[in-house]
């Protein structure tokens, strides 16, 4: 060890001021290095095979050691020094470094509302981890400055002389448009919304599309199981009632089998809607994606009869909702919807009233104030707006999901609606309240332009 030293140039460390600080910002950059490729594989690993966030946790960081070690080592290795001495002096160059990058840049990608869920096509999932790793090596600088000021760290490499890996000033031009693009990123999310960064969203018509459009297939969905060469298979077809079991489902591509590459919307990669033929039962619910493509949520019913469950997902950039039947064992009892209302109950304590006017191929806009005990609400965030809205076709089910205009929490939840038959539909409104997420229905008719002479038929 001691001739290969002398064979290299080597500096005396500095103890103190900007020399001190200039060499923890190389060390640091070095060791950023190899914490992003390994986060950045292991993100791309558990996102793509749809792992728990714990799962790709864990893969990131033992990915980051691995790299960081390794840019230490390979030029110690090359240099001729022995692996009895290198590995000791890598442990000891990047161990704390790497620890303090990893905590800090985790703790931001679990922090940052929807980063963990984002699909590898999301800008919010590249320019939260660019954003997270360069938090993570400005954190790291002082621990490093610390550390080589006792002569500890980084010093450890510098002692021997031989210094390796990537450019530094090439590391920092990297860094520098890391922070700026993830900082637009999540300032652009911040301000416009996840739509910004995932194409969209659900969006029936986002307000903005022509009648003709919006009145065709993009907003009329989840007629069929299969469309655009993707086809929802349930695992099964008939459940019991009464008791809580593991609905299963796959989206399989042309090829059979299962889709993986899903994007975020709503802060969610899938929304599954389950409701009852005769639309007096709803449930809105988000799976979990396991290793094997396979979509896993518990789920209940209390009723028996015919059910009709939603996918509701982003895919290469368009919104798809496939459909498929679903049928709960036992004596089914039909009912009628309530009729039409501009007021509805929860049922746990909560009253909605709905403003505004619907016509039949007509952009419209409907909103939505709650109240408890008479008081109004000011509701939570809930899946990045401030509320969810589902409307459902009586005649055929057809499946419309509509478009928060406003991603804000304050005032009256509006969306951008746009019905593109006449007939009755049924709306499910959710919201946060409480920590807790409430949903009322309405009951809704929908006239032709030809036969609309008032507002007075608001809807359940």
């Amino acid at each position: 060890m001691e001739a290969a030293a002398h064979s290299h140039d080597h500096h005396e460390m500095p103890t103190s001021g900007r020399a001190l600080t200039n060499v923890a910002i190389s060390a640091t950059l070095h060791c950023l290095t190899g914490c992003a490729l390994g986060e950045i594989a292991g993100m791309i690993i558990g996102t793509a095979f749809g792992w728990s966030n714990g799962a790709t946790i864990a893969v990131s960081i033992a990915l980051a050691f691995v790299f960081g070690y390794s840019l230490t080592s390979l030029p110690l290795l090359r240099a001729g020094l022995a692996l009895s001495v290198v590995v000791p002096v890598a442990l000891a160059s990047d161990t704390l470094s790497i620890a303090t990058m990893e905590l800090v840049d985790n703790v931001i990608m679990v922090t940052l509302p929807g980063a963990m869920n984002a699909g590898l096509g999301d800008l919010l999932f590249w320019g939260s981890l660019s954003f997270a790793l360069v938090v993570a090596g400005v954190a790291a600088v002082p621990v490093n400055r610390w550390l080589l000021a006792r002569g500890k760290g980084h010093a450890a490499v510098h002692e021997t002389g031989i210094h390796g890996g990537p450019p530094v000033r090439l590391v920092a031009i990297g860094a520098a448009v890391a922070a700026v693009f993830g900082t637009t990123v999540l300032v652009t999310d911040a301000i416009w919304g996840q739509d910004s960064m995932h194409g969209g969203g659900h969006s029936m018509s986002g307000g903005h599309s022509s009648a003709g459009h919006s009145a065709g297939q993009d907003a009329v969905r989840g007629l069929a199981a299969s469309e655009g060469g993707m086809t929802l298979a349930l695992e099964q077809r008939r459940v019991a009632r009464g008791r809580t079991t593991e609905l299963g489902l796959r989206i399989l591509g042309a090829d059979g089998r299962p889709v993986r590459d899903f994007e975020v919307t709503h802060e969610k990669r899938m929304h599954l809607i389950v409701a009852r033929r005769d639309l007096t039962n709803f449930q809105h619910l988000h799976p979990r994606l396991g290793a094997d493509g396979t979509w896993r949520t518990p789920v209940a019913f209390a009723e028996a009869g015919g059910y009709r469950v939603f996918a509701d997902f982003k895919r290469g950039g368009r919104n798809v909702t496939l459909g498929a039947d679903l049928a709960v064992d036992g004596p089914v009892r039909r009912r009628d919807l309530p009729p039409p209302s501009a007021t509805a109950r929860t049922g746990d304590g909560y009253e909605v009233r709905m403003d505004g006017t619907s016509t039949a191929g007509r952009a419209s806009e409907l909103r939505f104030r709650m109240f408890q005990g008479g008081r109004p609400v000011t509701v939570q965030p809930y899946l990045g707006a401030g509320g969810h809205l589902v409307a459902l076709r009586q005649a055929d089910l057809a499946y419309l999901h509509v478009h928060p205009t406003s991603e804000t929490a304050r005032g009256p939840i509006a969306f951008a609606t746009e019905f593109p038959t006449a007939g009755r539909y049924r709306l499910f409104v959710q919201f946060k309240h409480g920590g807790a997420v409430h949903t009322a229905s309405f009951t809704r008719d929908v006239r032709d332009a030809s036969t609309q002479h008032d507002g007075g038929h608001h809807g359940e």
